[in-house]
């Protein structure tokens, strides 16, 4: 057997060893699966029969409106929304949480605002969309997400259409029923002064459906989605509170998006991040925790560790001589200053200047302001000003001159005078700090 081929039959083995353990761990697979959570790619899917899939949530839906479509959403909430100013019509999100990047929220707004209904099933709001929604707060009172109530099972009603009875919905794991969290918009959300209103309630004391209108159209907010699963539609009792629900969609044509879905815990992280808080999350989380993912996780690290183990004895070229490094740091700055001095491009090297004097400021006094991708303007309060006055006992209107004559730079095609007063009043500045 030469040295080639053993290599080639050890990666044949690894692959056909994975490829058993692979079918071995499948058959031992239960028949449904119970995972709620979104991490499970069955879980809230139109496609899945799993017990917390959509499935026939979906296929109501579809003969809800007769004469009308439904579309499933693909591949971007951005591109397949209508751009039309055309009302009536509905976009519908049955999951966990939502995830909506800047473009498609903001076309998800401009879609609802022309006329249309969005209707939000789920554990959790974006609060960059509740931004726009709730604007103008009730009382002070800021936007802090949905508040949950633990418990067995939950009775939800609805103001319109009344329903004859209250159905009952639960939670179970393998058919057996366990403690829920149920979702609910606190009251708190609500007041006379704004458009928003309850339209169905959890236990006939708190908003578990609510209205709130943009523009010409409206958002409807839904905190259990769970209601919409498989596994609460099959029992016939839970339908009309769900066909109640739907009654308040706009009679047209309808997107269902599942492609937006994210797991609760990374929308509330998100969430957090946008008032400055991050949790820690080990970057295998979600891999390990798919199968298919997981195994191939697995069989990559087993052909990597099988490569150095036939790599092992060090194979490495002679490292030549090579020649001494110079020292050109002086010659590069004097080229590229006389480049731009030659182009007449004051605004680059008002931008340099910006550079090394916010360099400077961190490494003299640790006081940073980070400059924006877009507008080239470092991102500065009155908090920044006044440490910096502090710090370096420079009176604080000539440190502000200078953040203001930068922004003249980049507001306006800067002229020669303008970037060496700019230089001169930086230059003051650090003759005067302390």
């Amino acid at each position: 057997m030469s040295n080639r081929s053993l290599p080639l039959l050890v990666l044949l083995a690894v692959v056909l060893l994975g490829a058993v353990f692979y079918f071995f761990y499948e058959s031992t697979q239960p028949k449904f699966d119970w995972q709620e959570s979104s991490w499970n790619k069955k879980a809230y899917r139109e496609r899945s029969d799993q017990p917390y899939g959509t499935r026939i949530a979906y296929r109501l839906l579809e003969n809800y409106f007769p004469g009308q479509t439904l579309t499933k959403i693909s591949k971007d909430v951005a591109d397949e929304l209508p751009k039309d100013s055309v009302g009536g019509r509905n976009y519908v999100f049955v999951g966990e949480a939502l995830y909506l990047d800047s473009l498609s929220t903001s076309r998800l707004l401009e879609f609802v605002a022309a006329g249309n209904t969005a209707f939000l099933a789920s554990k959790t709001i974006p609060f960059d969309l509740m931004f726009h929604l709730y604007y103008s707060e009730c009382n002070e009172v800021g936007w802090d997400d949905y508040a949950t109530t633990t418990d067995t099972f939950a009775k939800l009603s609805l103001r319109e259409p009344p329903l004859p009875d209250d159905p009952v919905f639960y939670y179970a794991f393998q058919n057996k029923k366990q403690d829920y969290a149920w979702h609910y918009i606190p009251d708190a959300y609500f007041c006379s002064d704004q458009p928003q209103r309850p339209l169905g309630y959890v236990n006939d004391s708190v908003v578990g459906f609510a209205e709130f209108p943009f523009g010409q159209g409206r958002f409807l907010l839904h905190t259990n989605p769970l209601v919409f699963s498989n596994f609460s539609l099959l029992r016939a009792e839970t339908r009309p509170y769900v066909e109640g629900v739907w009654s308040h969609l706009a009679v047209g044509d309808t997107w269902w998006d599942d492609l937006s879905q994210v797991p609760e815990a990374v929308a509330r992280r998100r969430n957090r991040g946008t008032r400055g808080g991050l949790e820690d999350e080990h970057p295998l989380t979600f891999i390990l925790q798919q199968p298919a993912l997981a195994w191939a996780w697995y069989l990559l690290a087993g052909l990597a560790s099988a490569w150095l183990f036939f790599r092992a004895k060090r194979r490495q070229r002679i490292i030549p001589i090579l020649p001494k490094n110079e020292n050109s740091s002086y010659e590069f700055i004097s080229t590229i200053a006389n480049l731009h001095f030659r182009e007449r491009d004051y605004q680059a090297q008002s931008i340099q200047q910006m550079k090394l004097f916010l360099a400077q400021l961190r490494e003299r006094y640790g006081v940073v302001a980070n400059v924006d991708a877009v507008s080239l303007l470092p991102r500065t309060d009155d908090d920044f000003f006044r440490r910096l006055a502090k710090l370096s006992e420079v009176p604080e209107p000539h440190i502000r001159d200078i953040f203001t004559r930068y922004a003249d730079t980049m507001r306006y095609e800067p002229t020669e005078q303008m970037m060496v007063d700019l230089h001169l009043m930086m230059e003051g500045f650090f003759k005067r700090a302390k």
